[in-house]
């Protein structure tokens, strides 16, 4: 079996040769990639395109261990505005039965983080100290894996900003901060 499968989306269901990680879905409103595992369920569109003969299926998302408590997203802020002249990263993960905030060994500089990667990891969090929110470029190339992603931004103001997006293997999928968090 291959890492990845090809399917087409059909009127009679999905056809073709699933994939051990992922699939690529080609459906009559465009290619999407699907994957999931004990943690999380998506489908994302990679590129629209009308594709006659083909049904059409929409983007999903879905968490299947429930939403993060909130308490976990304010901790975790509370910790990176500890720290404002460097990045710093944190991890939510899923152990014994629920989400859990850990911060591995790490190297963080004014526009970098290295770390360690923990097992179980639902989502990366990474700070940008007192700049803005934003996924950078470095960030699209670092974060390849089937997992949610958030940067914290702003943290020397009393509103800090936060993104989220869902990462399918190197495809992404902008998330509302509800979406994820039970706040």
């Amino acid at each position: 079996m291959n890492p990845a499968g090809y399917l087409l989306n059909t009127f009679g269901g999905l056809t073709g040769d699933p994939g051990i990680y992922y699939q690529y879905i080609l459906a009559g409103n465009g290619l999407f990639v699907s994957a999931d595992n004990e943690h999380l369920r998506a489908t994302i569109i990679v590129s629209p395109a009308r594709v006659r003969g083909l049904a059409p299926i929409k983007e999903s998302f879905e968490m299947l261990c429930g939403k993060i408590p909130g308490r976990l997203c304010n901790l975790a802020i509370s910790i990176m505005a500890g720290e404002l002249s460097r990045e710093r990263y944190l991890a939510v993960i899923w152990e014994s039965g629920e989400y859990r905030l850990r911060m591995p060994a790490q190297q963080g500089v004014a526009g970098a983080v290295t770390y360690e990667t923990l097992p179980n990891t639902i989502m990366d969090i990474h700070s940008h100290h007192k700049m803005k929110a934003f996924f950078s470029s470095t960030d699209d190339r670092d974060e390849q894996g089937f997992r949610i992603y958030m940067v914290a931004g702003r943290l020397d103001t009393f509103f800090p900003e936060v993104m989220i997006r869902l990462g399918v293997y190197g495809y992404f999928m902008p998330l509302d901060v509800n979406q994820v968090f039970d706040l």
